[in-house]
């Protein structure tokens, strides 16, 4: 539409759009961008004093959680931190907990920060119940350059023990003597074990040549298991006697108790390879010190399934004789520290003059030892509770006894006492000998002390084992019925000295059967007699004929003397255990013999 008067073309902008200039546009567009600059400048301030402000209280926080006071600060650590106040480490060198717990370089790792807060999570959660987490201490904590890294330790010898005085009288005199501390400590003797291995490695070798050349190939191999045996020493002693006798080569018995022997002198040294400072040093409960020796450790390392003053267990290894003169056979300290006694002569007695002379400190210390420190499958599963962890345990030797120690003391800080029970190493004090009973018990509840093996044969016929000729065990038929030796000795008798023991009668197996089994015992007994007469005699007859090819310069197979070996051993396994105990067995092992004679017989015809 055209405007009549002006004749211009008319349009539809409004009056503010015609009247807007670009120049204005811009302003605005300045004074927004202004106001935002202006506020990310505030943001940005603020962000900067948040994370200043958050450093520093990361880094409050870190400091604070890395002091004792936070430690002590919760209330199941309080014995701990009370310790820890007392110790040398926290009293006069300001050792922090954290510089012990946690190993050089890993406190500031993500995984000990997991570690930490899943601690406070639990304790503030009230899921930590009344104990706290299990610490460790490793070794890199103990040997950084500022603590023992300069090794000095292993140089400084240490009195264990107590000095303390005690008052004898000794020729009718009160005496004031001070006992010193006998046992010193060496660091070096338990960690510098190479060279120790290497000699032991070497003897090894050489005794298992010796072996290797005496006797077959599986003859040695048995006498190699039996020597991996992780019973006690006397029991490990009698299994391998056992081996040696059933494999006939007894002139090899001392050199199979030597390879034994140092069997477990080299796993004992193996197991020093992988100790940890934490196997000694462990926690004091008593709150004394932080921590300290804990002497059982040392019992269990030395005494564990080891023979009285034997190898590990040698008194001479740990103790020195005392230098001074002790009283004996006078008077013995009372309570109070005053002799009482009738006797008021007292002899005077040099410990070096009975160690020069050879005298086994058994003959006065043998109390000193109680307990045995066994580990038990129980003690296994209070950690591990699936079988395939312990499917092996009954069965365990020293390699799998060294692998144990490998993966628990080595690789995760366990102490003798979490697998072993404890063993007590200490003399009944004087005023107590006469009276406690537990003076001589380890005497009393040994029977092998007086009787080794006393029972061998008649165990291994009951077994239905130990005899030759038979691979397979044949055990007592009655075995079956759970039956064990007091179903049979029932009756009250006496031994060819008069002491009393428990004998066998018929009237066990009527008891139990019916009066049909009257006769049945004396049955037994002659038809055994009848099979053992036999056979010595088939023995007679064999090394007679056997005599006479030798004195003609005939060589004889050795067959011949194998036949002859286990027909005296068979017999002397029938007659000393009792063939009653297991008569079947008795008989198949006599038959067996005479058959073996029979053929050696025929043999030796042969050569004529």
């Amino acid at each position: 539409m055209s405007d009549e008067n002006t004749g211009t073309e008319s349009t539809d902008a409004s009056p503010t759009e015609a009247a807007a200039d670009p120049a204005d546009k811009q302003r605005d567009e300045k004074k927004t961008r202004g106001r935002w600059r202006n506020r990310l400048r505030v943001a940005g301030l603020f962000l900067m004093l948040f994370i200043v402000l958050g450093a520093i209280g990361v880094g409050g926080a870190e400091y604070y959680t890395g002091t004792p006071d936070f430690c002590g600060s919760c209330h199941v650590m309080d014995p701990y931190y009370e310790s820890w106040t007392a110790d040398m480490h926290g009293r006069r060198l300001d050792v922090r907990c954290v510089d012990c717990h946690y190993a050089p370089g890993e406190r500031h790792t993500f995984m000990a920060k997991f570690k930490g807060l899943s601690q406070a999570v639990s304790y503030f959660s009230g899921r930590s119940g009344g104990s706290r987490p299990r610490a460790h201490v490793s070794d890199d904590s103990c040997l950084t350059s500022k603590c023992h890294g300069d090794g000095g330790f292993k140089e400084t010898k240490l009195d264990i023990g107590t000095r303390r005085t005690e008052i004898r009288e000794v020729a009718g005199q009160q005496v004031e003597i001070e006992r010193k501390p006998t046992v010193v400590y060496d660091h070096s003797a338990h960690l510098d074990v190479d060279d120790k291995l290497a000699v032991t490695n070497r003897e090894m070798e050489s005794v298992a040549e010796r072996l290797k050349r005496s006797m077959s190939e599986a003859a040695f191999e048995q006498v190699v298991r039996a020597s991996k045996s992780v019973k006690p020493a006397d029991a490990r002693r009698s299994a391998m006697r056992a081996v040696v006798a059933k494999l006939s080569v007894a002139e090899n018995e001392a050199d199979a108790l030597e390879l034994m022997r140092l069997e477990h002198v080299n796993v004992r040294l193996k197991q020093l390879e992988g100790i940890t400072c934490a196997a000694c040093h462990s926690y004091n409960e008593t709150g004394k010190s932080h921590f300290s020796v804990s002497h059982s450790a040392c019992f269990t390392c030395h005494f564990t399934n080891q023979a009285f003053n034997r190898d590990t267990g040698d008194c001479l290894t740990c103790h020195e004789p005392p230098s001074r003169m002790i009283a004996v056979h006078g008077g013995v300290v009372s309570a109070g520290g005053v002799t009482t006694s009738a006797n008021a002569t007292a002899g005077m007695m040099d410990h070096r003059d009975i160690v020069e002379r050879g005298i086994d400190c058994a003959s006065c210390h043998l109390d000193v030892i109680q307990g045995t420190a066994t580990v038990s499958i129980r003690e296994c599963r209070h950690c591990h509770d699936q079988d395939h962890f312990t499917k092996d345990f009954e069965n365990r030797t020293t390699e799998t006894v060294e692998d144990y120690h490998r993966a628990h003391v080595a690789a995760q800080s366990a102490q003798c006492g979490d697998c072993h029970r404890s063993i007590t190493h200490r003399l009944i004090d004087p005023m107590l000998v006469a009276s406690s009973s537990s003076f001589i018990e380890p005497v009393v509840n040994d029977c092998q002390h007086c009787h080794p093996n006393h029972h061998r044969e008649q165990v291994e016929l009951l077994k239905g084992t130990g005899g030759h000729g038979i691979a397979l065990a044949m055990p007592n038929a009655m075995f079956g019925s759970r039956m064990n030796c007091r179903g049979c000795h029932s009756k009250s008798g006496s031994d060819f000295k008069g002491d009393p023991l428990v004998e066998a009668t018929e009237a066990t197996c009527v008891a139990c059967h019916s009066e049909d089994y009257r006769n049945l015992f004396q049955q037994w007994v002659v038809e055994i007699k009848t099979y053992t007469d036999e056979t010595a005699s088939a023995i007679a007859r064999v090394e007679q004929r056997r005599s006479t090819l030798v004195d003609a310069g005939r060589t004889l197979p050795r067959s011949i003397e194998d036949a002859i070996a286990e027909a005296r051993f068979n017999l002397h396994l029938v007659k000393t255990g009792n063939g009653v105990h297991n008569k079947h067995y008795a008989l198949q092992l006599l038959d067996l013999s005479i058959r073996g004679l029979d053929q050696a017989m025929i043999e030796m015809s042969d050569l004529q």
